[in-house]
């Protein structure tokens, strides 16, 4: 990935392509219910990137100094490729260590298996070895059948770009 990973406000429209973001290791906060003004304030105090399929927003943003990437059609893999073309960004990849929590955009840490032995069912327990707990909504993740779905993404995706 790039040298600076850049950090998203994703507007209303666009949920799924936040959780895809925080799947890629992007800090990527979704916001469905601030108006534009909201919006665009928020990302310039924190220095995100504002993604919005909403023209007036996008032209609001940047006569405030604030970067933003008007996103066109439903493919997500599409949708991230804008993104990419237009900040810079390439290789892709999902990493459980980068990844972020597709609920709360919490950081992914490492748990112990013994220490989540309650939590996950037991099927899960004896087949995976490692998992991840979000560092503020406590949600417990591992490399299940979808994480091999999301790698194949992330293929498509550097393929697109490439």
């Amino acid at each position: 990935m790039s040298a600076h990973k850049p950090s998203f406000l994703v507007d209303a429209m666009l949920g799924n392509l936040a959780k895809k973001l925080r799947l890629l290791g992007y800090d990527s906060k979704y916001d469905s219910s601030s108006d534009d003004a909201a919006l665009i304030e928020a990302g310039r105090r924190q220095r995100r990137v504002i993604l919005t399929k909403d023209e007036a927003l996008t032209q609001a943003a940047g006569k405030a100094g604030v970067q933003w990437v008007l996103i066109r059609g439903n493919d997500e893999v599409e949708q991230i490729a804008q993104v990419a073309q237009k900040l810079g960004l390439s290789n892709f990849a999902v990493e459980s260590d980068s990844s972020r929590c597709v609920s709360c955009n919490g950081r992914l840490i490492p748990i112990e298996k013994i220490r989540i032995f309650s939590k996950v069912p037991p099927g899960i327990y004896e087949r995976q070895q490692k998992f991840w707990t979000c560092s503020d909504c406590k949600k417990i993740y591992w490399e299940g059948t979808h994480f091999e779905k999301l790698q194949e993404f992330a293929r498509k995706l550097n393929q697109r770009l490439s």
